[in-house]
């Protein structure tokens, strides 16, 4: 064997070992690594058995705590509204029409939870009893969301996650859902007697909905203007084919020009049946589609305190339990900081 052959084996051999090497390098530290980790997570749960003593102890106060704190504070409710502002899908352009920008609404209705700790001011837009405006914590306006694109709410924005530059994310114009917070469920009725008054009273928003319902019944003229139209375009299509004869009539009849017709006079129809039935239903700003809801479910039962209350003051034990353990570090540290 040649002595080039002889040092490319040895070459080969080499970094055939370089590379097993660094292999089993990699594997006992990534052993040593897991080891560790499993050292440290045993040595937490090994001292938080030894403190379990402090931790439990003042996870029963927290729980006592929580358990009298929700004694001496008034359990609340929610409940939602669910309302239209008049807007329309035309199927035909794929677009909403009309109606009041739910938008101005809602930010006119999210002014009043700011008002929530002042029942007298609440009252007053409200036009309640102040003892009927302080049963009220919270009043907040929320947008549906589309996801699929059918322009229908598949959700309701409660939580404030839209993101507008989202593409799949669309907030419905045509409604708008009202959800408070009370103490009381008698209240129900008259706040949504004076939640109404509050958005029929506003000056700009009134004036916003009678544009609205002037420009429906104008778009109703327009759209029977156009059917009448159709209407007479096809009578004198008929009129036409019946003078060629029966065989140029059924020629005629099943063509696509005639398909269209009768296509269009279809969406056209609908598109005013839709607009009449709109304007004979939203009479006024907002139409009620789904009044406040039964409330059901207590908004901060007493299992929420003991858990909340609990967990905190656990916390609490085991900073303790560490300040004990440590105490004599900690004083030494102290008298030396002292000294200096």
């Amino acid at each position: 064997m040649s002595e080039i052959d002889t040092r490319q084996k040895n070459n080969s051999s080499n970094d055939e070992i370089d590379i097993f090497e660094f292999c089993s390098r990699i594997w006992h530290a990534l052993k040593r690594g897991i080891i560790g980790i499993k050292d440290f997570i045993v040595s937490i749960i090994i001292s938080l058995i030894r403190k379990s003593l402090w931790i439990v102890s003042f996870a029963l106060i927290g729980a006592l705590i929580g358990y009298l704190w929700h004694g001496v504070s008034r359990p609340y409710y929610s409940s939602f509204l669910e309302g239209n502002t008049g807007s329309i899908y035309d199927e035909i352009e794929r677009k909403y029409i009309g109606g009041v920008d739910n938008t101005i609404i809602i930010d006119h209705i999210n002014k009043l939870d700011l008002l929530t700790s002042k029942s007298a001011l609440l009252a007053g837009y409200l036009n309640m009893k102040g003892d009927d405006a302080k049963n009220i914590r919270s009043v907040k306006a929320y947008y549906g969301i589309d996801v699929n694109k059918d322009m229908k709410p598949d959700y309701i924005d409660f939580k404030d996650t839209y993101n507008p530059k989202d593409s799949t994310q669309i907030r419905v114009p045509s409604y708008i859902y009202i959800r408070v917070y009370v103490y009381d469920e008698n209240i129900l009725v008259p706040l949504r007697k004076g939640l109404l008054k509050y958005i029929n009273d506003n000056t700009y928003i009134q004036e916003l909905f009678k544009i609205d319902r002037k420009h429906k019944q104008q778009l109703i003229g327009e759209v029977s203007s156009e059917i009448s139209k159709i209407d007479s375009l096809q009578r004198s299509r008929y009129r036409k084919d019946n003078q060629l004869g029966n065989q140029q009539l059924f020629v005629m009849e099943t063509s696509p020009k005639f398909d269209l017709f009768y296509k269009d006079m279809l969406r056209l129809y609908a598109k005013k049946q839709q607009l009449e039935k709109n304007v004979e239903i939203s009479d006024e700003i907002i139409t009620i589609v789904q009044d406040f809801t039964p409330m059901e479910q207590e908004e901060n039962p007493i299992l929420s305190y003991i858990i909340m209350f609990g967990g905190c003051f656990a916390v609490v034990g085991l900073f303790f339990s560490l300040l004990w353990q440590y105490r004599k570090k900690i004083w030494a540290l102290i008298k030396e900081d002292v000294k200096k």
